[in-house]
């Protein structure tokens, strides 16, 4: 499977590197600003739905080591983690370096450093770019004058700090009265929502010198110990709040909570810590290595966003969102490559994390090697997703891949705050910490590759390109031009993700028979166009049109069956041949949708993605040769079969192959059994909600070929099929086993890819052959429906 993976550009502008004093702090020294520094300037944001910052990163200060916490408030991003300096914005590392030890703060909207902040944390041991080091919690409290800093320090300006330290936000001064002491490292800090206790986690067995497993609660105006105290037999890595303090969540590797088994997750009562009902929890998969654990734990209104690490093949690594109030599941992402931290920002869901493999999320990618030389798996760092379902979104900006994935996010209502390892984002230095901000969009989609032209009908052109992408939109504007004009002749609509992007067609009708023409598309996201493509070949338009309707040409070829799925009503699917191989509608199918052929006012058969199938009325044996055609339109990211064999009439056949089905990225999927699995995989996408047509054939000499919209896609040399008698089905059937293509072929949630084994979709036109066809019968069958042309 292909991966189409682009990186949004960063622009390189000269301006002066900037220290910023909040009016409220009292001014200090500061290194001078030097003029002629390149900076990372653009400033975007993506025009798609609720779409709010931009793919490009912003101008800000950097660190030389690892962000590990992030906390926003009063136009200030305060920064922790593994760094004893930072420096301006496009400095290498080594040059203008101002010592900050593991806490700084910045301006949050323009990332120029606050002088006069500048605790100086002590009694940090080693710090390694993967291991929390330094600084790793941090907060501020509701009414914003205190920030919360926790780590695996012992100081603080020359002061013992127990891994546990309050400060003023208006002076940055350390707050002398709030000392509680924790035996260990914390790695999580949460207010409650009035401000009057202070819930923290980590790995501390102890909080001021009494018993806390892993987590426990202090005032927050004396650092007193509450009598909050669950009992927890791992680490604590997230503590958050219910806006109505109705409890406190809590996240980390830990397997039982207050004596009863409960796995990353509980929710306890925010008084003593007692356990509350809580029913979303990550499912226990655990074969040898296998940890998984909760990270980040972010909850906006009722719901409650939650991000987990897997240690080990196959553990669950993605995110899920549960109601706050009893655990409830909203939705699941089961993307590998762990979440190291979310943030909710105006309706979306940012995520941190080195996913490589989204194959068993709705509409995601599957895992891909990365180009030689490069060892293991294209990676994405930076996503957004749906709060409503956790579908992938259309921000797609990345960092490299020096460490999992970055490792902090944070909001103060307009900004994006990304912390990590990284030494880039989109490829351009900017080491530890990134801003990206609303602004307008100065991003352009990638400039598409030259169409293909053919002419098959009479004044008619067929043009065909294939979509692109853009970091910060999913819906994009293709003008189409002739002959190099400047005025486009037509435009058209889809929408497209890095990992999937449809083929696109057009037909330009009208035109002169035997005139000579070219075509050249561009992409728009609205606002900014991208260069024209390079010309097509040159077309001359044809003069006559196919002989034969759509359906004369399909029976010239004495097809097995014939099934047009045209009817309006009734229980029977017709069989056009003659040969009286006649179908079953069964529950789930909606007759009579608009059909595929052009100037036809036969109808299709709408299937509804659950149930939705017509099978044959009779039981035949498994062909050793044949060819599947059909047309279908979908707009599905959850996948499912179009057309197949199967041994079950109804329900999940126990064998199943000679099948033709969409991944959940729209990818398309010809499969056969022989002792082995033998595939076609298509590198383009076609869930775009367009017709499409599709051939599949199987020869005892040639092998395997896959055809799509009249081309052919690729080919395998087997040659076989297992012989079994069975039911030739469209709409669904079973997929699981062995048809899981993914690298995995599990995960902890025991689901397999695509997501639904029925189809969401229109089907129409589909015929079954007894022996492979040509690759000019395909052309042929293609060009006889003036739709494609």
């Amino acid at each position: 499977m292909k991966i189409r993976v682009r990186s949004g550009c960063v622009a390189l502008v000269l301006a002066a590197a900037t220290v910023t004093v909040l009016p409220s702090l009292q001014a200090s020294a500061a290194p001078a600003a030097r003029t002629g520094q390149a900076v990372l300037a653009a400033r975007a944001s993506g025009s798609g739905p609720g779409q709010n910052v931009s793919s490009v990163v912003a101008p800000s200060w950097q660190t030389n080591g690892t962000v590990w916490a992030l906390a926003s408030a009063n136009g200030v991003v305060y920064v922790g983690g593994g760094f004893t300096s930072v420096r301006p914005p496009g400095d290498p590392l080594g040059t203008g370096e101002v010592p900050r030890t593991y806490l700084a703060a910045f301006n949050a909207s323009t990332g120029a450093l606050i002088a006069t902040f500048d605790p100086k944390i002590s009694g940090v041991g080693g710090c390694n770019p993967n291991l929390p080091c330094g600084v790793t919690a941090l907060t501020v409290s509701p009414d914003g004058r205190t920030l919360y800093a926790g780590g695996d320090f012992t100081g603080v300006n020359g002061s013992y700090r127990a891994h546990l330290a309050a400060f003023d936000t208006s002076t940055g001064a350390l707050v002398s009265s709030w000392k509680p002491a924790a035996s260990g490292v914390v790695h999580s800090i949460a207010p409650a929502p009035n401000g009057s206790t202070v819930y923290v986690g980590g790995g501390f067995t102890k909080l001021d010198g009494v018993a806390r497993a892993r987590a426990g609660a202090v005032s927050a105006a004396t650092g007193a110990l509450t009598a909050w105290a669950p009992q927890l037999n791992g680490v604590v890595n997230a503590v958050a709040v219910a806006p109505d303090d109705s409890r406190v969540l809590v996240g980390g590797d830990f397997t039982s909570v207050n004596g009863v088994p409960q796995n990353a997750i509980a929710s306890t009562n925010p008084a003593t810590g007692a356990s509350e009902p809580w029913a979303a929890t990550i499912v226990p998969y655990r074969p040898p290595g296998c940890i998984a654990q909760v990270k980040d734990i972010v909850i906006s209104g009722t719901v409650a966003y939650i991000s987990s690490e897997g240690t080990g093949a196959g553990c669950f690594d993605g995110d899920f969102a549960a109601r706050v109030s009893d655990g409830g599941l909203v939705w699941q992402n089961d993307c590998l490559g762990a979440t190291q931290a979310i943030a909710v920002l105006n309706g979306w869901l940012y995520k941190g994390s080195h996913a490589h493999d989204c194959a068993y999320a709705p509409g995601g990618f599957p895992q891909v090697a990365s180009p030689a030389p490069a060892h293991g798996w294209i990676t994405h760092h930076l996503l957004d997703q749906s709060l409503t379902d956790g579908s992938l979104g259309h921000w797609t900006p990345n960092t490299d891949n020096t460490d999992l994935g970055p490792r902090a996010m944070a909001t103060g209502g307009q900004e994006l705050f990304v912390g990590g390892a990284f030494t880039t984002v989109n490829n351009r230095p900017q080491q530890g910490f990134a801003r990206f901000e609303p602004g307008p969009d100065t991003t352009a989609p990638k400039r598409p590759a030259a169409p293909t032209v053919i002419s098959t009908s009479a004044g008619v052109d067929s043009v065909t390109f294939t979509a692109v992408s853009d970091p910060d939109d999913g819906t994009l504007t293709y003008a189409i031009y002739r002959d190099g004009g400047r005025t486009p002749i037509a435009s058209v609509k889809a929408t497209s993700w890095p990992w999937a992007e449809p083929v696109l067609h057009y037909r330009d009708a009208g035109v002169k028979p035997g005139s000579a023409h070219t075509y050249a598309v561009t992409a728009s996201d609205g606002t900014s166009a991208s260069a024209k493509s390079p010309a097509s070949a040159t077309v001359t338009v044809s003069s006559t049109s196919p002989a034969r309707s759509y359906s004369r040409t399909v029976l010239a070829d004495k097809p097995s069956f014939f099934w047009p799925l045209n009817e309006h009503s009734g229980t029977t699917a017709h069989d056009s041949s003659g040969n009286g191989f006649t179908g079953i509608y069964e529950p789930g199918t909606t007759q009579g949708v608009p059909g595929p052929i052009t100037g036809d006012p036969a109808t299709a058969t709408a299937f509804d993605g659950h149930s939705g199938l017509v099978t044959s009325a009779g039981r035949v044996a498994g062909p050793g040769a044949f060819s599947i055609e059909g047309w279908f339109k979908t707009s599905s990211n959850t996948g499912g079969k179009l057309i197949g064999f199967g041994s079950s009439q109804t329900g999940m056949s126990l064998s199943y192959d000679r099948h033709v089905y969409l991944m959940n990225d729209g990818q398309l999927v010809f499969g056969v059994f022989n002792h082995g699995l033998f595939t076609i995989e298509t590198p383009r996408v076609y869930n775009d909600g367009h017709w499409h047509y599709v051939v599949a054939t199987l020869d005892p000499k040639a092998g395997m070929a896959l055809y799509v919209d009249g081309q052919l896609i690729g080919t395998n040399p087997n040659a076989g099929a297992e012989p079994y008698s069975g039911y030739w089905r469209v709409g669904g059937d079973s997929l699981k086993g062995l048809w899981n293509l993914d690298y995995w072929k599990t995960n902890s949630q025991g689901t397999t890819e695509p997501n639904s084994y029925y189809v969401s979709g229109d089907i129409g036109d589909v015929a079954v052959y007894p022996y492979a066809l040509s690759a000019a019968r395909v052309a042929a069958h293609y060009a006889a429906n003036a739709l494609s042309h």
